[in-house]
């Protein structure tokens, strides 16, 4: 079954045997064209190791590396289980001596519900410096993460992330005293959210040209000027903040529940996404590493079949392999 099946090279079928020269060699046949040749089998130690990387780092399935290489799709299946029972060769640390200034970021990946991965990069350099897979972004777990990363040898002058509840808590606790910028884009896509793309109300239409203002403040007297002018805007349209609701029994509600969201954000935006204008290299987003996730959700995807116990070592290969790739 693990043996590779010799291809015909005229039209790429598999061939049977087909008896044995004169020599004494097996010879092959193919049913379709009728041709026949020698083959001697030799089959290099790293050729698992070489089909398996493909499979982790791009994608590929076990059908189209089958087709590729002539193992059984069983045989293949085994062999790359049992390289996902072991841990990836450890890869050497960043230097940072060079840098003086460096800022992580992290982020959660959600591939399903209960089961989220958390990747961790320093900005500027596309290797991934630790990945952890949670049922949450739980600050215990997430704590856990950023103290490894300081026992292994890592300094950071600051962090970038999205803002989440256990993230904040997380690094409020480990880097007390180091900027956590709150990535832009997540904010404004929560402003866009609440109050909508194409909002009709004129005012609204206002607050959200506010709101896509943020993308062009570049210094500290601009990031003034636009708080004055949220502020101001605020003060004009404060009745209509404050419109409620009542039903028959008295109970109420405020009426426009997502321009009330989208105003809560916009007002605490200077002291949360705005830490990058006392540090010229801090990123203002976690795009960087939101590009990665592209790649790790493509090979969930791919690979969807595999048992939720395997998809962590599966993920700590693949950071071994694009690691690889970067730092060659």
């Amino acid at each position: 079954m693990g043996l590779k099946r010799p291809k015909c090279l005229s039209c790429k079928n598999s061939l049977t045997i087909w008896g044995k020269t004169s020599s004494g060699k097996k010879r092959y046949g193919c049913n379709t064209c009728r041709k026949t040749r020698t083959y001697r089998q030799k089959i290099p130690k790293t050729d698992f190791f070489s089909l398996f990387r493909q499979y982790v780092l791009w994608g590929h399935t076990y059908a189209q590396i089958a087709d590729l290489s002539g193992y059984s799709i069983q045989y293949l299946s085994k062999k790359f289980h049992f390289y996902l029972t072991q841990e990836p060769p450890i890869l050497p640390l960043l230097d940072q001596t060079s840098q003086p200034e460096t800022f992580l970021l992290l982020d959660g990946l959600w591939l399903k519900r209960g089961f989220i991965l958390m990747a961790y990069r320093q900005s500027r350099n596309l290797t991934i410096l630790h990945i952890s897979v949670v049922g949450r972004e739980a600050a215990t777990k997430i704590t856990k993460d950023l103290r490894h990363l300081l026992v292994i040898g890592y300094r950071f002058t600051g962090v970038v992330s999205d803002g989440g509840t256990g993230i904040v808590k997380a690094v409020g606790d480990v880097f007390p005293h180091k900027p956590h910028q709150i990535c832009l884009a997540h904010l404004h896509r929560d402003v866009i959210n609440a109050i909508g793309k194409f909002p009709k109300s004129e005012r609204v239409k206002q607050l959200k040209q506010l709101a896509d203002h943020v993308w062009l403040i570049e210094s500290k007297e601009a990031l003034r000027w636009w708080q004055e002018q949220v502020n101001e805007w605020i003060t004009a349209h404060n009745a209509f903040l404050k419109e409620k609701k009542y039903d028959l029994d008295y109970n109420w509600w405020f009426i426009h529940k997502g321009v009330r969201r989208a105003v809560n954000i916009l007002r605490d935006l200077p002291y949360t996404s705005f830490k990058f204008l006392d540090f010229p290299l801090m990123p203002k987003t976690t795009n960087e590493i939101e590009a990665q996730f592209g790649h790790l959700g493509k090979r969930w995807l791919s690979h969807r079949g595999l048992k939720t116990e395997s998809w962590e070592q599966f993920m700590k290969w693949f950071v071994y392999f694009y690691n690889q790739d970067k730092l060659s």
